[in-house]
């Protein structure tokens, strides 16, 4: 049951860092090269990314990764 919580707070964050970057989620995409509909699943908890999807997305977001998963 924990799990789905991580992934639900995780997908909000990359949410609100991806608005506060102003960025649309076709310009995160073009930056992670990740589908879109993939990346709707994670910021809506619905997908259960790998490290190296997060390390992409922390890169495109300029933040670091130990602070993304930390903030979980």
């Amino acid at each position: 049951m924990h799990g789905i919580f991580f992934y639900h707070n995780l997908g909000k964050i990359i949410f609100h860092l991806r608005e506060k970057k102003g960025l649309t989620q076709e310009q995160l995409c073009l930056l992670c090269d990740i589908n879109r509909s993939y990346l709707f699943k994670i910021e809506k908890g619905m997908a259960n990314p790998s490290l190296k999807i997060l390390n992409k997305i922390c890169r495109a977001l300029r933040i670091k990764i130990c602070d993304l998963l930390r903030a979980t």
